[in-house]
């Protein structure tokens, strides 16, 4: 019986390598990061077991979101309540837990611009939670370091200017349907247009017919899809994850299987119908979309070398249309529908746009790529609606090596919390008016914005700056013009002014705006 002594033996010394491991993680070594950022003078709120501060971040969002806010472009204190409140008790300069994972909160624009603009393998975006990666797949939001570095060589030619030029037509098609049917809701009486849903719809339509060829009603159930993944994913982001959950068969689980199967499946059927296309044609090109020159430029970059190919897998093809579809459209919705909202409440800007509009595009000329470019108010107008209601609130990343930054020794693994939307309604930075809308601070561009050239970063910075920016404010830009030609509008006094932040910053209750032919 001594092999049993010794298999209990090895057994209990397995079980208390395994709970010394545990205990290092969650206990020993956030101690020790505590005490070495004490020691330089960095303080925040107390790290509970395996649920750091969590909780408490939890509790502050559900507080804040449940009840609406006052009319009021100060909406830090709604949308980040932990930062807002965390900042009045320990200072700008902060740490706090997410998990047993530490973040350091950086809200210097220098900081900021080393973080984001070193080279890869010094900081790098976060692991993240494996289910929430559903949401992107392995596209471009969610790659690092080489192969992100492959992906993104291969996917930006599909958004050089040139090219988004040529894509003016389809969207200019896109927004005078949408706009028809406004016009003869307004006509019969229904002036009331909730535009969030609206904005939602349209530029589900436009990244359709832009990035894959289809009208919006055959994409229509894979924009459902991804609509329901969302509220799925969001509810990952605010709870730690647990390792091994997600192959746990809970509801959650099986409904994220479900839809991640169903777009999965669908995309594919896009992409192999344009390779079948293709092939019958014999041309070797794809088509004229954003997916069409992405499958073009890998090809290209795949050549005849099988083996060191450097072209995207159908599969990584597939990640690459659901970040198209997800961010493509999300984005630029809701950079409208705070755009329309604002300029409902500012008139005086609403018609110091219409002006502009009118002067150069005329009232029932639909404009042009070289219009635009000539449309310098209403640019002025996307960006401060930009600053006032970013779409991604904050930014993370993650040391990868132990270094400076600033004055501070930062230890391998810290994770590294930016809070754009504290960075763009910073006193210091922009001034006593800083929750005012005042598209006249961009008169002389981004730059000269603000007192540091870096505070203003509504799509990032550096090499990982959202490839699609260009895109989403010419599509924005032209939707809005057109808007300002046809009609006058005020925001609705049923409107309920709630910005809140899921994945991305939008109005909780929707967006009503009362409209009139102009």
């Amino acid at each position: 019986m001594e092999w049993v002594f010794w298999a209990l033996a090895a057994l209990c010394a397995g079980l208390v390598l395994f709970f010394l491991k545990i205990a290092t993680t969650i206990w020993w070594k956030p101690l020790q990061l505590k005490k070495s950022f004490e020691a330089q003078g960095i303080s925040g709120p107390p790290y509970r077991l395996f649920y750091g501060n969590s909780t408490d971040i939890s509790r502050l969002v559900q507080e804040q979101t449940s009840k609406p806010m006052p009319l009021s472009n100060d909406i830090l204190p709604r949308v980040l309540p932990y930062f807002h409140q965390w900042t009045k008790t320990y200072g700008q300069d902060f740490i706090f837990w997410f998990g047993s994972h530490l973040r350091l909160v950086v809200t210097h624009p220098e900081l900021i611009k080393e973080i984001c603009s070193t080279k890869f393998g010094k900081y790098t975006k976060l692991p993240g939670n494996p289910l929430a990666k559903q949401l992107v797949g392995q596209g471009l939001v969610g790659l690092r370091g080489e192969i992100w570095a492959q992906h993104r060589k291969i996917v930006s030619p599909a958004f050089h200017m040139d090219l988004l030029k040529g894509m003016v037509p389809t969207i200019v098609k896109s927004s005078a349907s949408m706009l028809d049917e406004w016009s003869k809701l307004v006509l019969s009486g229904s002036s009331e247009i909730e535009v969030q849903k609206e904005f939602h719809d349209l530029t589900a339509d436009i990244i359709s017919r832009t990035a894959f060829g289809s009208s919006f009603t055959e994409g229509k159930h894979i924009f459902d899809m991804q609509t329901e993944q969302m509220i799925l994913t969001t509810e990952l982001l605010r709870s730690v994850y647990i390792p091994g959950f997600r192959f746990l068969p809970t509801t959650k689980n099986r409904q994220r299987w479900n839809v991640e199967k169903e777009i999965r499946k669908c995309l594919k059927q896009v992409i192999d119908a344009k390779k079948k296309t293709a092939a019958m044609e014999e041309t070797g090109s794809y088509g004229a979309d954003l997916l069409g020159f992405m499958m073009s430029e890998s090809k290209k970059q795949g050549g005849v070398n099988v083996k060191n190919s450097a072209s995207l897998s159908t599969e990584e093809i597939i990640d690459e249309c659901k970040t198209f579809y997800f961010a493509g459209h999300d984005t630029t919705s809701l950079l409208l529908t705070w755009s329309i909202i604002l300029l409902g409440l500012n008139q005086d800007w609403q018609e110091r746009g219409r002006r502009e509009v009118l002067e150069v595009c005329g009232r029932n000329k639909y404009p042009d790529a070289d219009s635009l470019s000539r449309l310098k108010i209403v640019g002025m107008i996307l960006y401060e609606a930009l600053r006032l209601y970013p779409p991604g609130a904050l930014l993370l990343r993650q040391a990868c090596e132990a270094m400076k930054l600033g004055r501070l020794s930062i230890p391998a693994g810290t994770e590294l919390f930016i809070p754009i939307l504290a960075i763009h309604h910073d006193p210091a930075l922009w001034g006593n008016d800083v929750n005012d809308f005042n598209p006249g601070r961009f008169s002389e561009g981004i730059a000269k914005a603000a007192k540091h050239p870096m505070a203003f970063m509504p799509f990032g910075i550096g090499p990982t700056t959202c490839l699609g920016q260009n895109f989403a404010l010419l599509e924005a830009k032209l939707v809005l013009t057109m808007i300002l030609q046809k009609f006058s509008f005020v925001t609705s006094p049923s409107y309920t002014h709630a910005p809140v932040y899921s994945i991305t910053l939008r109005p909780q209750y929707g967006a009503q705006v009362i409209f009139r032919m102009s």
